[in-house]
């Protein structure tokens, strides 16, 4: 039973949390705490390990693609890999970032480049779909 609770809160606070990132461009920190919390009602130890993509995507965004990468993207990861893992996670920012790739490149085809370039995406709309898979994938095993 805490599993369904947990996947629909999971589902409801990774909606709420694309449409604040589309509405205001920032992630609140009260949502990443809550969407942590979710981790309790079905709790792995080994999903601890997951908080080591949020370094990497820290490390990423310093590093490699500076301004690009929000803070609150990179919370949102953190707080998604303590519920759903290091793998799924992955996973999720894999299909995520793929999503939004496909998306850009449509934009490319009705706009020139300068216009696109000026457009900032907000990635959680796109990360969120990107967990959702995974978790949805990952709880299908589990429970059949």
């Amino acid at each position: 039973m805490n599993i369904i609770i947990q996947a629909i809160l999971f589902t409801v606070l990774l909606t709420y949390a694309a449409i604040v990132d589309c509405k205001t461009g920032e992630i609140p920190n009260a949502l990443c705490l809550e969407i942590s919390f979710l981790s309790l009602l079905d709790f792995h130890l080994n999903n601890l390990f997951g908080l080591g993509i949020a370094l990497i995507l820290w490390l990423t965004a310093v590093y490699i693609v500076p301004d690009k990468l929000g803070g609150g993207d990179i919370k949102l990861c953190a707080a998604v890999s303590i519920v759903i893992g290091f793998t799924a996670t992955t996973y999720g920012i894999i299909i995520g970032f793929g999503i939004v790739s496909l998306v850009w490149l449509a934009m490319l085809l009705f706009k020139t480049k300068q216009e696109v370039e000026k457009y900032s995406l907000p990635l959680a709309p796109f990360l969120g779909l990107g967990f959702l898979i995974t978790y949805f994938i990952e709880i299908g095993g589990r429970l059949a």
